[in-house]
C-alpha cells in the first residue's frame, strides 16, 4: 500500500511533464514571438529616446543592433528555425535589453558606460 501512495504520484507528476507541448516550455520560442520581441524592443528603444532617457547617439548604436538582429531572423527564416537559432536570436535580443536598462540608468546620455561594471 504504501509503495502505491508514492508511486501513484510520482506516475501522475511524469505524465504531466511529458504531456506539456514543447510550445509550452519555458524559452521556447517562434517566429511570430521573435518578431514580436523585436518589434518591441525597437519601440522601447524609441520611447526611451523620446522620454530622453538615453542620448540619440545611444538609440542609433542600439537601434543598429535590433536591425543586425532583424537581419539574422531573416536569414535563419530562409531555412526554418532551429532550436540553436531560437536561442542565439533570444540571447542577442536579451543583451540589446540589457544595454537598453544599462544606458536608461546610466545618467550620462553617452554611449558605453555601464554603472554596474566597475
Amino acid at each position: 500500500m504504501r509503495k502505491f501512495l508514492v508511486a501513484a504520484p510520482l506516475a501522475l507528476a511524469t505524465a504531466a511533464v511529458l504531456a506539456t507541448p514543447a510550445s509550452a516550455a519555458p524559452g521556447s520560442y517562434n517566429s511570430a514571438q521573435i518578431s514580436r520581441e523585436i518589434n518591441q524592443l525597437d519601440a522601447r528603444i524609441d520611447r526611451a529616446q523620446a522620454r530622453r532617457a538615453i542620448s540619440p547617439r545611444e538609440a542609433n548604436q542600439l537601434h543598429r543592433e535590433v536591425r543586425q538582429i532583424r537581419d539574422l531572423r531573416a536569414h535563419y527564416a530562409r531555412g526554418g528555425f532551429t532550436r540553436a537559432e531560437l536561442r542565439t536570436l533570444n540571447v542577442r535580443i536579451d543583451n540589446v535589453e540589457r544595454k537598453l536598462r544599462a544606458e536608461r540608468n546610466d545618467r550620462d546620455n553617452r554611449p558605453g558606460r555601464n554603472p554596474y561594471r566597475r
